[in-house]
């Protein structure tokens, strides 16, 4: 009998251990919900973790944000990873893949930005109107901005050299075609015509008593060798040039407002108008180009300049910035709220499965405990 008593104890306090342990483990969980007997709460529910779960929300949200997610950590971190290597290259891949697409411009747009082409293929009014009010508002600004400047402010550097060179010129051009129509038959019957009219009744009494002796063919053969002569001469070919180029001066003096009155804003209007719609029409040719054909000289500029540079500025802004990011990030109530939210049945899976071995290592000593207990007490009762 008493070897079979203490066989019982040694059962019975294995067990009670053992269950004890196991609930009170279970109790780190469950129930979820408290349980009431006629309106009073049973003692122990909810579990522990559920009844304690805003408390230790705030605990972990603590423990992130002064321990484990803090900015000096972060700097660390960013300091010892290739951010700005790994962000380089997600940066080519999809700038390659976008700028060497085969598709149009125009079929790219109508997949991205449908609202930009009209159903003829060309730019809507949506990029047209913005764009007509842009040209027409520059235009304005421009014509502004020039009214009192004076028209030589228009001439290249050189302009007013090169004007005057051409006026001489011109001069000398005019001079010999003039020659060569008097020269010619037609001149010569031009200057006779003249010369007929003047003696016929222009010349007065002097004009009479030539035209007594002189007939119109020997005067007009009498007058071309001089005024041939005439029209050689150098002299001569100067002082046009010279009054040309007064008046050209005068000219350019004048303000462009004077010039902008003279043409009237119907015709500039007019003329603005056109260039806008000759433009319009330039840029619509660009909706036949490919994708990769209009970046393709880009395409270095942005893999070997502007990725980097932009990769480099957005580590170091990152990197100068932790403490401000950190600052007006509440690390501590996102991680409070997230617990608050998160499903228990979820919460006790993930312990359970990251500790399960632990805790069945504790059920089982509760046990092995409750043997011994039960062992030490049977042979106590046994012997005493």
């Amino acid at each position: 009998m008493g070897i079979g008593m203490l066989a019982v104890n040694v059962i019975i306090g294995s067990v009670i251990g053992g269950v004890t342990n196991e609930l009170a483990i279970r109790m780190l969980f469950r129930p979820y919900h408290p349980w009431k007997i006629g309106g009073v709460r049973v003692p122990f529910t909810p579990g522990l973790i559920p009844r304690r779960r805003d408390e230790i929300g705030i605990q972990m949200g603590r423990l992130v944000q002064e321990h484990l997610l803090t900015p000096e950590g972060v700097k660390r971190a960013l300091a010892k990873s290739d951010l700005e290597g790994t962000l380089r290259a997600w940066l080519s891949n999809v700038a390659l893949a976008q700028l060497g697409q085969e598709t149009t411009l125009r079929d790219w747009l109508r997949t991205y930005v449908p609202a930009l082409i009209a159903e003829d293929g060309n730019f809507g009014e949506a990029v047209k109107e913005p764009l007509r009010q842009a040209w027409n508002n520059g235009v304005e600004r421009w014509l502004e901005q020039m009214a009192d400047k004076p028209l030589r402010a228009f001439l290249p550097p050189a302009g007013e050299e090169k004007l005057e060179r051409e006026m001489a010129s011109l001069t000398r051009s005019l001079f010999a075609r003039l020659r060569d129509h008097l020269n010619s038959p037609e001149g010569q019957e031009n200057l006779a015509g003249m010369i007929k009219g003047v003696l016929a009744g222009g010349g007065g009494m002097l004009g009479g008593l030539v035209g007594m002796f002189l007939n119109e063919e020997k005067l007009t053969a009498m007058l071309l060798p001089h005024l041939d002569e005439l029209l050689r001469r150098e002299d001569l070919a100067n002082r046009v040039s010279g009054v040309l180029k007064r008046e050209c001066d005068t000219l350019l003096d004048k303000p462009f407002s004077e010039l902008q009155r003279w043409i009237g804003e119907d015709q500039i209007h007019a003329w603005r108008e056109q260039a806008f719609v000759r433009l319009a029409a330039e840029g619509a040719k660009v909706l036949d180009k490919r994708i990769c054909d209009l970046t393709a000289p880009l395409r270095e500029q942005v893999l070997g300049g502007w990725i980097p540079r932009l990769s480099a500025w957005a580590v170091n802004a990152l990197q100068t910035n932790v403490d401000v990011l950190f600052g007006k990030l509440p690390i501590k109530d996102i991680v409070a709220r997230q617990v608050e939210g998160f499903p228990l049945q979820r919460v006790e899976e993930m312990i359970i499965g990251i500790s399960g071995k632990e805790f069945r290592m504790i059920t089982v000593l509760g046990f092995v405990l409750g043997a011994i207990i039960g062992l030490v007490q049977g042979l106590l009762t046994l012997f005493v």
